[in-house]
């Protein structure tokens, strides 16, 4: 197997770690409220990690590894699964933006962009 054939390999099993993990906590998030978009990268300082899901902790390694390994690869960046979850990282920890949208929407919103059918349900 060369180095680019275990490079492919790791970025789909990072990937569809990444893409499980978020399709088993997003319909929890919209229905909870509970903020899944702050972690050690992206948290106000009035926010204590202890009150974040323990899922936070588990994202950012594999988003950041799928990211470091489509760059690698020399696959798009720009609209994969990691980039949409920071993205949507960025927007919750926006404190000046008194318009961003809350972790129920962040989550509506993630999750109608990995599947668009899957969050109109879960809003109904």
């Amino acid at each position: 197997m060369s180095r680019t054939d275990k490079r492919e390999a790791q970025l789909e099993a990072t990937e569809g770690l990444l893409l499980a993990l978020l399709e088993q906590v997003l319909p929890r998030i919209v229905d909870s409220g509970e903020m899944l978009f702050y972690h050690a990268d992206f948290m106000p300082l009035a926010e204590q990690a202890r009150w974040l899901p323990p899922e936070c902790e588990v994202l950012l390694p594999l988003v950041k590894d799928s990211m470091v390994l489509r760059h690698e690869l020399g696959l798009a960046v720009s609209g994969s699964m990691g980039e949409l979850y920071l993205s949507a990282c960025r927007e919750a920890a926006d404190v000046d933006n008194e318009h961003r949208r809350g972790p129920r929407r962040l989550a509506a919103w993630l999750l109608g962009e990995l599947d668009p059918g899957m969050a109109f349900k879960r809003l109904r």
